[in-house]
């Protein structure tokens, strides 16, 4: 089955690269599946009534994106409830796996699953404006 695939390599360069591609793509897929785990997609995909109102809350009515050089993002309006990490990738709806971010932040962020030291910092810089009693930590998978 792989000698047609040899013979064309051998004949086309770029053939031979488009496969070393996507056997890498693959690779590369089914690690980060095997490091982060892989889930069904919750049915549930909004976040509405008490769970929005518990994120919107929680973040202050305010974006909680951040930046190093200007700190928070200081939007107040039309903030959209987020998954932290994607429903498309497996994140539950819940809100230990939701952030309030503006239209803007949340198109830059699109369905990237954050690092780990990323979901540290949100939760560390949480606990600087979400009320007292209130749950700061994010969690990836529920």
């Amino acid at each position: 089955m792989l000698a047609p695939i040899a013979e064309a390599a051998a004949e086309h360069p770029w053939l031979a690269a488009l496969v070393a591609t996507l056997a890498v793509t693959q690779m590369v897929h089914r690690v980060r599946t095997a490091v982060l785990g892989w889930r069904p997609r919750d049915p549930r995909r909004l976040f509405v009534g008490a769970d929005r109102a518990a994120l919107l809350a929680r973040a202050g009515h305010r974006c909680e994106q951040h930046s190093w050089l200007s700190g928070r993002c200081p939007v107040t309006d039309r903030l959209q409830a987020d998954h932290v990490h994607p429903h498309s990738r497996g994140g539950a709806t819940t809100v230990a796996n939701g952030q309030v971010l503006c239209g803007r932040h949340n198109a830059r962020k699109a369905n990237r699953i954050p690092w780990a030291w990323e979901l540290r910092t949100l939760a560390a810089r949480r606990q600087a404006y979400a009320p007292p009693g209130v749950p700061t930590a994010v969690v990836r998978h529920l």
